[in-house]
């Protein structure tokens, strides 16, 4: 009896952990849009799924004037980007990644970090680049993107990329307090709130000051937003977002 209760629970566990699986994937084509009117749009998670390869992109949060790169193992070479720009999602065929960040500007790639991750087929990532925290090197944050049309809801997450703020809260001006607790180099995930249009201010985590605030910006219902929290070139604390949607 002792045996037929753990092989039963043995396959509740397996059909659980594929359904999870299943929802971090799209049925649909993504469109993604950054606030400056960039605009591109990758296949669906289940198309990438059925070729058996995972969706990435690079996300730039480093204030530097040259563009940064990622390789896969010397093999795939994803776009490089510029500070505050994100790239279109590239296929991936490796269950297992080193991702290597290096200059791109010279003729010869030079890692400056280099960072191992275990990707899933139909699944989407953003890569983050972001300086450490003492600010000596460059550091990557593999983020799972689970991109979802959620009927009535616009969806919200936060990406502290800013070294030296501390943790920080984010809240809907003359509203409620949406992320309390971000440290550097975290992501809470997606919140799914009421479709909104304010500002965004960026306190300390006490509430007390406001660190900085994001220009209006309005919330869709069905879409999936990102708000990065960075450094400028000049040490000041600045934002940039980008959203996602899934297209007929």
């Amino acid at each position: 009896m002792s045996a037929f209760r753990n092989t039963a629970l043995a396959v509740v566990t397996v059909l659980a952990t594929q359904a999870c699986a299943k929802e971090s994937q799209t049925d649909r084509a993504v469109e993604t849009k950054t606030a400056d009117g960039q605009l591109s749009a990758s296949i669906s998670g289940d198309s990438a799924d059925k070729r058996d390869v995972a969706l990435i992109r690079v996300v730039n949060a480093v204030p530097a004037s040259k563009d940064l790169q990622v390789r896969a193992d010397d093999q795939r070479v994803l776009p490089a980007v510029g500070f505050q720009k994100v790239s279109s999602y590239t296929s991936i065929d490796q269950t297992w990644a080193k991702f290597q960040v290096g200059d791109a500007s010279g003729s010869a790639f030079v890692p400056l970090n280099t960072n191992r991750e275990m990707l899933t087929d139909g699944h989407r990532y953003t890569i983050v680049l972001l300086r450490n925290e003492d600010g000596s090197g460059y550091e990557t944050r593999v983020i799972k993107d689970a991109i979802e049309n959620e009927v009535g809801k616009a969806r919200l997450r936060v990406i502290h990329a800013a070294p030296g703020a501390g943790e920080v809260q984010v809240r809907a001006r003359s509203g409620e307090a949406l992320f309390d607790g971000v440290d550097y180099g975290d992501d809470d995930g997606f919140k799914s709130i009421a479709p909104w249009t304010g500002i965004l201010d960026i306190k300390t985590n006490d509430g007390k000051t406001v660190l900085l605030s994001t220009p209006a910006m309005t919330l869709d219902a069905g879409k999936s937003y990102t708000v990065v929290i960075t450094r400028t070139d000049k040490g000041k604390l600045g934002a940039f977002w980008f959203e996602d949607s899934q297209v007929n």
